[in-house]
C-alpha cells in the first residue's frame, strides 16, 4: 500500500512520513523512505509500461460507394487514420469500415452524446462517462 500511494500518488519525501503508522519506528521510516526514493523513478516507468496508451485520432476521410443492384442502399466508407505513440516511437494505423444510413444514424446518436458529455465535464467529473450502443 505504501508503495502504491507513494508512486500513483507521486508523494514527496516530507509526505512519505505522513504514511507510515505511528507503530513504525523511526530506523524503519528512515530506510523505508530511502528505498521509496531511490526506486520511485523506475517503478513509474514500469507502470507506464503496464498502462499502455490508447491511439489518438489523426484524420478521417470518408467516401460515398453504390452496392451491387438497384434495390441497395448506397454506403459511407469511413477511413481513420489513428497515431500511436508506443515506448516513444510513432505509429500509425489505417482503420476503414462501411456504414449504411441506418447504421450511421446510430453512430451519430453516440458521438451527439459523448459530445454532450465532454461539454459538461465539469459538472460530472466523477461519474463514469460510459455508454455502449449496438450498431449492428
Amino acid at each position: 500500500m505504501l508503495i502504491r500511494r507513494c508512486v500513483y500518488e507521486n508523494i514527496n519525501k516530507d509526505e512519505i512520513h505522513k504514511l507510515f503508522p505511528a507503530e513504525a519506528s523511526p530506523e524503519m521510516q528512515r530506510l523505508l523512505t530511502l528505498l521509496l526514493q531511490k526506486f520511485h523513478s523506475e517503478w513509474q516507468e514500469d507502470i507506464q509500461k503496464e498502462r499502455g496508451t490508447l491511439p489518438r485520432f489523426k484524420t478521417m476521410t470518408w467516401d460515398m460507394v453504390s452496392q451491387e443492384g438497384e434495390l441497395m442502399e448506397p454506403l459511407a466508407v469511413i477511413n481513420l487514420k489513428l497515431q500511436s505513440n508506443a515506448h516513444t516511437q510513432t505509429k500509425e494505423t489505417d482503420v476503414k469500415f462501411q456504414l449504411a444510413k441506418n447504421t450511421l444514424n446510430t453512430m451519430m446518436q453516440s458521438m451527439y452524446c459523448i459530445r454532450d458529455q465532454l461539454s459538461d465535464i465539469g459538472e460530472t467529473r466523477h461519474e463514469p462517462l460510459h455508454q455502449q450502443t449496438d450498431m449492428v
